[in-house]
């Protein structure tokens, strides 16, 4: 077993955008963390992926958007197995090679936790790091993680993020416009790529 402090960062990630990499240079630096495995959903059991890309397409623009943090690598587990991608499969895989992960979840996240599918074991195999937005009532969130550790012994810690006002829906709607504003969302090299293989409709030009 590696004796590292390792991270899992999952999602959609349709397109990554400078949100995401902003999330996840936080949580390495709060968490002080030796390696960050960022994991594109396969399937995502709880919700619909709108104007969906090809899985290879997500897995290169990860690569392009996360490759400025030096602790992180993107994984294919999910995309390459089989059926729905569920969390608890993910950390069953990770587990033997490196212990218990850092489990970066938001706040929507962190308040449905217990309903996700096996999450005894989640709580079990996963330190949980909630990115707690300045915007949100934190007390719902420390009544939550209290819970937590009286039903399961799990062990929760928050981190401050000041993130981007924007999501990945956001962007899919500004790529189809041509909004030149999507530039400031993306990095360079994703932008370009989008632009290169025609994805999500975009009508940008060069």
């Amino acid at each position: 077993m590696e004796e590292k402090k390792v991270g899992l960062y999952g999602g959609t990630f349709s397109p990554p955008h400078q949100g995401h990499v902003n999330a996840a240079a936080n949580f390495v630096r709060a968490m002080d963390l030796d390696r960050l495995i960022v994991m594109p959903a396969g399937i995502p059991p709880h919700k619909v992926v709108e104007d969906p890309v090809p899985n290879e397409a997500r897995l290169e623009m990860c690569r392009l958007a996360f490759g400025e943090i030096d602790a992180a690598e993107v994984s294919d587990f999910e995309i390459s197995k089989d059926g729905l991608s569920y969390t608890v499969d993910t950390l069953r895989y990770l587990y033997p090679a490196y212990g218990k992960i850092y489990l970066l979840c938001g706040d929507d996240m962190l308040l449905t936790l217990d309903r996700w599918r096996e999450s005894s074991e989640i709580f079990r195999m996963a330190h949980i790091v909630c990115m707690r937005r300045y915007d949100t009532d934190a007390s719902k969130l420390y009544e939550k993680a209290a819970e937590y550790g009286e039903r399961f012994s799990a062990s929760v810690t928050f981190i401050d993020a000041d993130p981007l006002p924007v999501s990945s829906t956001d962007v899919r709607e500004m790529l189809k416009r041509g909004d030149g504003a999507v530039a400031g969302f993306l990095s360079d090299a994703v932008l370009r790529y989008i632009k290169e293989k025609g994805l999500y409709e975009s009508t940008l030009e060069g």
